[in-house]
């Protein structure tokens, strides 16, 4: 598990448009923290703080401690708005956790044992990733930064499926609930595709000289026939 990400936040009163690109000319991002048992409130974070922090692994799928003016909360990451060009960060949405707090997240898929996939290193197969990241729900307490995918085992032809994951104590798979429909493959292993090229014709200098005598015998009886 990661150290706790830590961020100072402060209020922010006024809302909007024009609130948020000043904000943001002043070097800070805009961002909203609600659910709880409080109301929702308006706060602003330092652009360079969310950034460096947005950099750590599992920062998204971790709880977050936002310092406001004294006042602790902890949050974890339901959207963050980046610049479609830039990538800066331009707005979050937190919302507030407790231990008790079920919550529902997608977390990434760690895959296991890749250079050692059986199907892989004995009969030349590809390993195909399907799925990279997983909706679960847990209590906040319990939230994986990752699920584990080992696929050791796996020969050509088998796949692992989302039923057949080993999850963390207290996660579930929401979809899994919804039917057998929803039990998607995560991970296979496929015949490794050869590509048929057809080799390509060079020509040699010794094919093109002959190609050139013969020509120039050519156009010699061609001037011939014409002389007569």
């Amino acid at each position: 598990m990661s150290e706790q990400v830590n961020l100072n936040a402060t209020n922010r009163e006024v809302e909007g448009k024009s609130s948020s690109r000043q904000l943001r000319r002043m070097g800070s991002v805009p961002a909203v923290i609600y659910g709880g048992e409080k109301d929702p409130i308006r706060i602003s974070i330092l652009e360079k703080d969310i950034a460096k922090a947005s950099e750590i692994p599992g920062f998204a799928t971790q709880i977050l401690n936002i310092n406001i003016s004294g006042d602790e909360q902890n949050v974890i990451l339901k959207e963050i708005q980046r610049h479609p060009a830039t990538h800066r960060v331009l707005h979050a949405d937190l919302q507030r956790v407790n231990p008790d707090t079920k919550i529902s997240i997608s977390v990434p898929v760690r895959f296991l044992n890749e250079d050692n996939c059986m199907g892989v290193k004995m009969h030349g197969g590809a390993i195909s990733r399907l799925i990279n990241d997983i909706d679960i729900s847990c209590l906040a307490s319990n939230l994986p930064e990752y699920l584990e995918v080992d696929v050791a085992e796996l020969d050509v032809g088998d796949s692992i499926f989302l039923s057949a994951l080993n999850l963390p104590e207290g996660v579930e798979i929401p979809s899994l609930a919804l039917g057998d429909d929803r039990d998607q493959a995560v991970v296979s292993v496929t015949e490794a595709k050869v590509l048929d090229v057809e080799p390509e014709i060079i020509e040699t200098e010794e094919d093109g000289e002959s190609s050139g005598e013969e020509d120039a015998g050519e156009s010699t009886d061609g001037q011939e026939e014409t002389d007569e």
